[in-house]
């Protein structure tokens, strides 16, 4: 009996070990098992948990790791922000860690892609909170391929290139992203305490250096330096500035700037107390050190804004800057001195319209234009209020030359424009010993012709003829008049101006002439008493003049009083244009005295009755 009972002990131990050992050797093929599709059951893990989490449509795939690393062929993922909705799309994601030390190494993507859409609130525009400190949670994260794409109000911005980042010492973060065009270097410091950002043109060639400094304080400040040429061709070329915004940029011709910015450098300084529920910031352009413009910026309450704005530069300087945007005319032009000063008051209160004033002044101009020279001008602009957007304009020009020994002084222009609209108050200047003025008048400048009145006053006879170069013609008096202009394209149209002698005077010509010929003996030394002309200029060069004098020659005739009919017509094709009088005003004389000479009808009982030259039957060209 006790033999029977040993065998069945015997007999269960050893089916107890069968079954342990069975059992074991399930749990070793199920461990292996499990071990051996373990990236398959954690993917499905992985994937169930971020269904719970604040990612919209996670994705991944591809997943296998083992204790050193990890790689992942695809993973992908969406994010909604206060400031918009975010797609993140990722392949060939590889990683390396140490397990025991709980410690990311490097993490390296073959290619990434994200899309933001950037729609803020107002609340997320508006967000004062203080910053949460960023950090790299590993050593480093390389992107051979990155795509960026941020869809903004203002159009699409967007990057495609590669990017390295780096964790530094005591957790700062350094960064690179590059394009086939540019680099970005951004270095945050720890905490996000501060941040430096300096964009490179390659191969070589600095654009700007943007640094923030106390960022993790209400009291934060920023600066930026740059080449102002440099930054302005970048904003119009970097896909990086969102689309409307480089459209604007290219808007102008920024290569015929490059004379003048080349060498300007740009500084802007802005800083707040409250985490820019106040802002005060600073710009500055400056070339050799010299400051050209400057204009400073105060914002309280996050809207209500004041603005300075100051322009000291020279008047050489500032015509090469409005140059390209000047009349084809005023590429020959040139300033040899002066001063540019200017100065902008702006005020915007909250959920009002701005308002504002500004005033430029340019100070011992000194201009060449054509055969027109400027010296010692002054010129005022100034607009009282921004809102109204009206200009009053002054200019003072003590000396103006119009040409080879003819001087005008005193210009003095009076003027403001508005919607289009130029309201003329005074334009005069002193010539010839008399003066010449533009009649006030408001002129639509949309509007073609325009048409404006030109007066004479008390100009000095003498002084006109001898500006013209004839000295076989003098004489003296003064005559004044007006003459209607129409002025369109840059033609001038002048249609019955009328000039007339205010005071008696003696024209003599001096030159060879037919003596039998008694209007030629009268134009000797003709004591004119009464002087009249009508003047038409048409845009072609065309010129007539119709001119009447009465008066008498001591040494002809007794001294009777004759009457001269002259119908002088001509082409004087830049008359006006060049602002110079020319033409052949004798050869014109002495053509329409020889062509009839001088038919005197003498009446004894009228001894006092005029005598006059009867005109031919047709005008004759001047040749």
């Amino acid at each position: 009996m006790k033999l029977s009972a040993g065998k069945n002990d015997l007999k269960r131990r050893s089916s107890l070990l069968r079954a342990v050992a069975i059992t074991l050797l399930v749990l070793t093929l199920f461990c292996l098992a499990v071990w051996w599709q373990r990236a398959v059951l954690f993917e499905l893990i992985l994937q169930q948990a971020l269904k719970h989490t604040a990612l919209s449509s996670p994705s991944l795939s591809g997943l296998s790791f083992d204790y050193k690393q990890a790689k992942l062929a695809e993973i992908s993922f969406g994010m909604a922000t206060p400031a918009g909705d975010l797609a993140v799309a990722m392949q060939d994601v590889a990683t390396d860690y140490d397990i025991e030390k709980r410690i990311i190494h490097n993490v390296s993507i073959g290619h990434a892609a994200l899309k933001f859409n950037y729609r803020p609130t107002d609340q997320a525009s508006t967000q004062t909170a203080e910053n949460t400190p960023i950090s790299l949670p590993l050593d480093r994260l390389s992107i051979a391929k990155l795509e960026i794409d941020i869809d903004t109000p203002w159009g699409l911005s967007s990057f495609a290139g590669k990017a390295d980042i780096k964790r530094g010492a005591a957790d700062a973060i350094d960064a690179r992203f590059q394009d086939a065009r540019q680099s970005l270097d951004l270095n945050i410091a720890p905490g996000f305490s501060a941040a430096k950002l300096n964009v490179e043109r390659l191969p070589s060639g600095n654009i700007f250096e943007l640094e923030a400094q106390q960022l993790d304080r209400p009291a934060k400040q920023i600066s930026l330096h740059a080449g102002a040429l440099g930054l302005i061709e970048w904003f119009s070329s970097s896909l990086l500035i969102p689309q409307t915004l480089r459209t604007k940029t290219r808007t102008y011709d920024v290569s015929k700037l490059n004379p003048l910015l080349s060498a300007t450098q740009l500084s802007v300084n802005a800083k707040t107390a409250d985490n820019f529920a106040s802002l005060y910031a600073e710009a500055v352009l400056k070339r050799n050190k010299q400051s050209l413009v400057a204009v400073d910026m105060a914002m309280a309450n996050k809207q209500t804004i004041d603005m300075n704005g100051r322009l000291d530069m020279a008047a050489s300087e500032a015509f090469d800057l409005i140059k390209p945007w000047l009349p084809a005319m005023a590429a020959s032009w040139t300033v040899a001195g002066g001063a540019v000063q200017g100065n902008l008051q702006l005020h915007k209160p909250s959920n009002q319209d701005a308002s504002g004033a500004a005033q430029l002044a340019i100070t011992d101009l000194a201009l060449t234009a054509g055969a027109a020279k400027v010296e010692k001008a002054k010129v005022e602009l100034n607009i009282p209020e921004l809102a109204n957007r009206a200009v009053d304009l002054s200019a003072e020009v003590p000396t103006l030359g119009l040409g080879k020994d003819l001087i005008a002084r005193n210009l003095n222009v009076k003027a403001r424009y508005v919607d289009q609209t130029l309201t003329l108050s005074q334009a005069s200047l002193a010539l010839f010993g008399g003066t010449m003025e533009l009649m006030p008048d408001t002129i639509r400048l949309e509007q073609t012709p325009m048409l404006l009145t030109l007066r004479l006053h008390d100009v000095d006879l003498s002084q006109l003829l001898m500006s013209l170069n004839y000295p076989n013609i003098s004489g003296t008096g003064t005559i004044a008049g007006e003459l209607p202009l129409q002025l369109s394209a840059g033609a001038i149209d002048v249609q019955d101006g009328s000039i007339s002698g205010t005071q008696p005077g003696v024209l003599r010509y001096v030159g060879p002439a037919d003596n039998q010929n008694i209007a030629f003996k009268a134009l000797r030394n003709l004591v004119y008493r009464n002087l009249q002309a009508k003047v038409n200029y048409r845009p072609n060069g065309d010129y007539h003049l119709g001119l009447r004098l009465e008066g008498n020659n001591p040494e002809v005739l007794s001294g009777h009083p004759l009457a001269f009919n002259l119908n002088i017509s001509g082409q004087l094709p830049e008359l006006l244009q060049r602002g110079i009088l020319a033409g052949d005003l004798e050869r014109t004389i002495l053509e329409q005295a020889i062509a009839k000479p001088a038919n005197l009808e003498k009446s004894p009982n009228t001894p006092t009755g005029d005598q006059s030259p009867k005109p031919p039957p047709a005008d004759r060209r001047s040749q």
